[in-house]
Formats: structure tokens, C-alpha cells, sequence
């Protein structure tokens, strides 16, 4: 292969680290863009759940998973002597803790944790917050959520012996409140209702342009490496005497 005074010269060395490198950035690249669109998929569905009307709950619904990011209305009392504080959660640079109540449904006593809002830590962290909420019937409205995941860096066993909790999990609490009538998810409380607090919940944001960047981030490390390699490979070509004398 020749160009004007130069050639490609193989080089097995080359070549071998080329593929392996090429290979693998165009494989992550690849993964980065199949989460792009597995994201804007989940997106797209939530956009959608927003947008529609809500339903109403009093009783157990076997398939509420499913309901994830729909309104909601629900029917029943809060049972704030089992009430827990979440901790590490930031509002506006300030730590603080959610509030998460149990709500009892009217009808078969199924427990689903409401999300109450944000309160601060105060001066003192041993010192937990005050807070209240009526035990009577009521008729709140939110919308259905996941809870927060468990935080990469907490290794430890969650201790569900305090009101204080490192994140919530649902299983660990209904084996807290020897309840298996505890649902997988929460409702976030709406902001104009009462008996809550700070309730700045972030809109839901699947970060599709975060897997776009990382996408085009591993093709352009794939193509550094491609022009790289050809560039190591290409040599000048040697002339022979009778050449140089023309």
C-alpha cells in the first residue's frame, strides 16, 4: 500500500493492541447507546403516567409496581407511631431528613409509606425533629414512586431498631412491623397538601444525554486509536540508488 513517499508497513504489535482497544471502546460505546434508548423508553413512559388521571386506592392493588409514577388518591390514616426519618437527604445545601409515614388504607389495612416532605437536621443531630400528623381518616394525594435506592457506599446492616433510617427498604420494614401487608412502593405527597413538609420532589430525568455523551465519548476514544494506529504504521518509503540518482 502506497502513498506518495510513504507505505503501510504491518505491524503485528500494532495491530493486536488496535483491535483489542477498538474493540472494546466501540463495545462500550455501544452499551452506552443501548442505555440512551432503554432510558428514553422509561422516559417516554413517564412523561406519559404523568399526564394521565389518577386513580383512586383504598385497598390492596396486586399490581401497584406497575403504577409507578401515576397520581394517586388515597384513602385511610396515617399510624405515626411507626413513622421513620430517612437520613442524607440535601435540600437546598442543608441536610435534612424525609419524613416517611405509614398510611393505612381504609378497606383491608394494607401499609403504603408516604413521603411527608423534608425537614432539617437542626443543631443537634441526636435531637430528632418534632413532628404531627392527624390520625383521623383522610383523602391525600400524590403520586406513586419508587423509594430512593440504598446508597452505593453503606455496606453495613441496616438498623431498623431507630426512628432514624440510612434509606428505607421495604421488606426490612414490614419485618420491622411484622406486617407483610407493607407495599414496594411510596407516594410522594403532594405539594398542596396538608400535613406535609418541604415538598420540592425533582422532576424525573432519566439522563438520556448523559448515555448519548458517554456513547460518543468511547466511538471518538475508538476512532483516536483507529487514525493512531494507521499513523504508527505508516512509514517512508525507502528509495533505492537508481531511484535517488533520477
Amino acid at each position: 500500500m502506497l502513498l506518495q513517499n510513504y507505505q503501510f508497513r504491518f505491524s503485528l504489535l500494532y495491530t493486536m493492541m488496535a483491535i483489542v482497544a477498538i474493540g472494546l471502546f466501540a463495545t462500550l460505546g455501544t452499551w452506552q447507546t443501548s442505555r440512551a434508548f432503554e432510558k428514553q423508553h422509561l422516559q417516554d413512559e413517564i412523561d406519559k403516567k404523568n399526564s394521565q388521571t389518577g386513580f383512586l386506592m383504598d385497598h390492596k392493588i396486586e399490581s401497584l409496581a406497575e403504577k409507578k409514577y401515576l397520581r394517586v388518591e388515597a384513602i385511610g390514616h396515617y399510624d405515626t407511631e411507626n413513622e421513620i426519618l430517612i437520613d442524607n437527604t440535601v435540600h437546598n445545601g442543608k441536610a435534612g431528613y424525609y419524613v416517611m409515614t405509614p398510611f393505612i388504607l381504609k378497606a383491608d389495612k394494607t401499609v403504603i409509606m408516604v413521603n411527608r416532605g423534608w425537614v432539617p437536621v437542626g443543631n443537634d443531630r441526636n435531637v430528632l425533629p418534632e413532628l404531627s400528623a392527624p390520625t383521623e381518616e383522610l383523602h391525600i394525594k400524590g403520586t406513586i414512586s419508587p423509594p430512593k435506592s440504598k446508597p452505593p457506599l453503606i455496606l453495613a446492616e441496616l438498623d431498623t431498631s431507630k426512628k432514624m433510617w440510612l434509606y428505607f427498604d421495604s421488606e426490612k420494614y414490614a419485618e420491622h412491623r411484622h406486617n407483610n401487608l407493607i407495599t414496594a412502593v411510596i407516594i410522594l405527597l403532594d405539594k398542596d397538601e396538608k400535613h406535609g413538609y418541604i415538598r420540592e420532589w425533582p422532576k424525573y430525568d432519566t439522563k438520556v444525554g448523559m448515555h448519548i455523551g458517554y456513547a460518543i465519548q468511547w466511538y471518538v476514544f475508538a476512532l483516536i486509536v483507529l487514525v493512531t494506529y494507521i499513523f504508527l504504521n505508516f512509514k517512508k518509503r525507502e528509495t533505492s540508488n537508481s531511484e535517488s540518482g533520477n
